[in-house]
């Protein structure tokens, strides 16, 4: 159906980097977004804005989920990288961080100035976590495009579940509900050894010696770290407003200023994020069209929901919770498979980011202390929303043609088929994937779901502080609807941004089919004109000549033919041409205009051998039959 031969080892090969997506996408949401929330946790335990707080703090942890998000877009962009053993590389380096640096995990002890070892620490898991992340998109993109969408629907699986996993390994490592130190070591390890397991059935069934590697692409990876100086920039000047702003010359703080300074603090953060993930959108419709965009928009909306979570520790009773896990990945498997098969028929995307913002109320600790027996429905919400808009998107994203246009819109002929399948064909593999040559398709899927990703990370970033303060219990007795609201305006795009790329689908098919209209109906060129007949009975080196304009049907010599020149002197009266003329009959060689039909020896007697011209009783030449014409009393 697609032109890939299944074959076993295909098969294994996707089998094992599902299930390296899936440790991948759950080790990332674990210990990926945990530097993105250290700015959160920076804010709360500083008492910021008003309390006393160290600007390294808050530093340290911007340029973490800066770097993290540089880094997951940087890997990518080099497509001669490998895919899996990148990622291995980063598990590694993310572990020896963790057990020799910070003691099982990273952090930045808050109210204290963070020391070389605390700002290393950090900076080396997130340079870790941005090569696990970047080395399994790199991974997913090389792919065939109709085998992408397992692989895409495994990470998605991951970040999506990423705390139920984390809960389980939990359960395996014998630690309590509460801890998380010994669970850590042993996602490290099932996550390096599943990633292990997928680079070696990667690199035992490619296709061939060696695949084409494709030039750098380096523009996801300058949009990404313009929007990540943006984020950073944009925080910075709040920290820097809050502590100008907070208390006056007197050392007072009036009413006024306190709201001014606390307002601030809070919605600021949106507007930093919006900005940034404007700067990743604008380059992802210019590389992907539709489908990247709602990829970067559904990407900005997700990192604040996956930082709130399924909320398990909230359920209670872990029957309940398996339930939770249950609905996600039956949710994840459901979006997969529309965006895989009917991706043109209605945003799912945006109905899950509904259905995950309706979630973030109900689970405040106002409306729980009111409805202690919903406890387990923001879970619910959350994980059946955040399953299908995240594997929806992502499998979207991933497996979108080049140019957005969809897979079911006919093409005018081979080439443009060709061209819509985003890459050329070749032995009958699909055009996707490195195996058929399509090595420049592939670093375009590898940059936009990159893109996407960096829009997940830097909202993260910018709005930790904000969904933290929200969801605390300090928060004036009514839930924070800030987060919430921005989840449906995105929504809101994400409908928008369909209804777009389906108008503009609309228009190409119609271009298309007009196009083939043209080409089924076109005229077929004329037949080339016939030769006259005398130029098919000569020879020599005339023969070949076309027809020269301007030569009626009597044969009359045409202008600047050999018979309309004078006579060379010395020529018989009679009309017997000089020896060497060309003025011969229809049989001679090299005659140019020929006459009707005449009985010729081709001869001029013996008296002059080698003469073109014939004798008066065999008129020939066709100025003698003219001349013949001309005077009747000749006979």
């Amino acid at each position: 159906m697609d032109g890939i031969a299944r074959t076993p080892s295909v098969a294994r090969s996707t089998v094992a980097g599902t299930v390296a997506a899936v440790a991948v996408g759950a080790f990332f949401g674990a210990r990926g977004l945990a530097v993105a929330r250290q700015t959160g946790f920076a804010d709360l335990t500083q008492g910021f804005p008003f309390g006393p707080s160290q600007f390294t703090v808050t530093l340290v942890a911007l340029t973490g989920g800066a770097l993290l998000a540089v880094v997951l877009a940087g890997v990518p962009a080099f497509g001669r990288l490998p895919g899996w053993p990148v990622a291995a590389v980063g598990l590694a380096l993310n572990y020896l961080t963790g057990e020799l640096a910070s003691d099982h995990g990273i952090g930045v002890v808050p109210r204290q100035p963070p020391t070389t070892g605390q700002v290393l620490t950090v900076l080396a898991s997130a340079l870790g976590a941005g090569l696990v992340l970047g080395g399994a998109l790199l991974a997913l993109s090389r792919s065939a495009r109709s085998l992408r969408w397992p692989l895409a629907a495994g990470l998605a699986t991951g970040l999506v579940l990423h705390s139920a996993i984390e809960d389980l390994l939990r359960l395996e490592a014998g630690a309590g509900y509460p801890d998380v130190g010994r669970a850590w070591p042993v996602q490290v390890g099932v996550t390096m050894l599943v990633v292990v397991v997928a680079a070696v059935l990667a690199h035992l069934d490619r296709p061939g010696p060696g695949a084409p590697a494709a030039r750098p692409r380096i523009g996801p990876l300058v949009a990404t770290a313009v929007a990540a100086l943006v984020t950073l920039g944009g925080l910075v000047i709040r920290w820097w407003v809050v502590d100008v702003f907070r208390i006056s010359q007197d050392g007072l703080v009036g009413p006024r200023r306190e709201r001014f300074v606390e307002a601030f603090a809070y919605f600021s953060p949106v507007a930093v994020a919006t900005v940034a993930a404007l700067v990743l959108l604008g380059y992802a419709y210019r590389a992907g069209r539709a489908p990247a965009a709602r990829w970067v928009v559904l990407g900005f909306a997700a990192g604040p929901l996956l930082l709130f979570g399924l909320r398990l520790s909230s359920v209670g009773d872990r029957a309940q919770a398996y339930l939770v896990v249950l609905v996600g990945l039956v949710a994840v498997a459901a979006g997969a498979a529309l965006a895989r098969f009917t991706p043109g028929l209605l945003p799912w995307d945006a109905a899950g980011l509904l259905l995950a913002a309706l979630a973030m109320p109900l689970a405040a600790p106002v409306v729980r202390a009111e409805l202690p027996a919903a406890a387990q429905v923001p879970s619910l919400l959350s994980a059946l929303g955040l399953g299908l808009a995240v594997g929806f998107g992502l499998v979207l994203a991933a497996t979108a043609p080049a140019g957005g246009v969809p897979s079911d819109v006919p093409a005018a002929g081979p080439a443009a088929r060709g061209a819509a399948a985003g890459g050329s064909e070749a032995g009958g593999v699909e055009a996707g994937g490195v195996e058929a040559g399509g090595v420049e398709e592939s670093g375009r899927v590898a940059g936009v779901l990159a893109l996407g990703m960096a829009a997940l990370v830097l909202s993260a970033l910018a709005l930790a502080p904000s969904l933290l303060r929200g969801l605390s219990t300090d928060r004036l007795g009514e839930p924070a609807l800030t987060v919430p609201v921005l989840t449906g305006v995105a929504a809101l795009v994400l409908v928008l941004l369909f209804g777009f790329g389906r108008a503009v689908d609309r228009i190409r098919r119609d271009l298309r089919a007009e196009a083939a209209l043209v080409t089924a109906h076109a005229p077929l060129p004329p037949p080339a004109a016939p030769a006259p007949a005398g130029a098919q009975l000569s020879s020599g080196p005339d023969a070949a000549a076309p027809a020269r304009p301007g030569a009626d049907a009597a044969g009359l010599p045409t202008p600047g033919s050999d018979a309309a020149r004078p006579p060379v002197p010395g020529a018989d009266a009679g009309g017997q041409g000089a020896p060497g003329t060309d003025a011969v009959g229809p049989d001679a060689p090299g005659t140019d205009a020929v006459g009707p039909s005449a009985p010729s020896s081709g001869t001029a007697g013996p008296d002059a051998p080698g003469s073109g011209a014939v004798g008066p009783s065999a008129p020939s030449s066709g100025a003698a039959r003219s001349a013949e014409r001309k005077d009747p009393r000749t006979d």
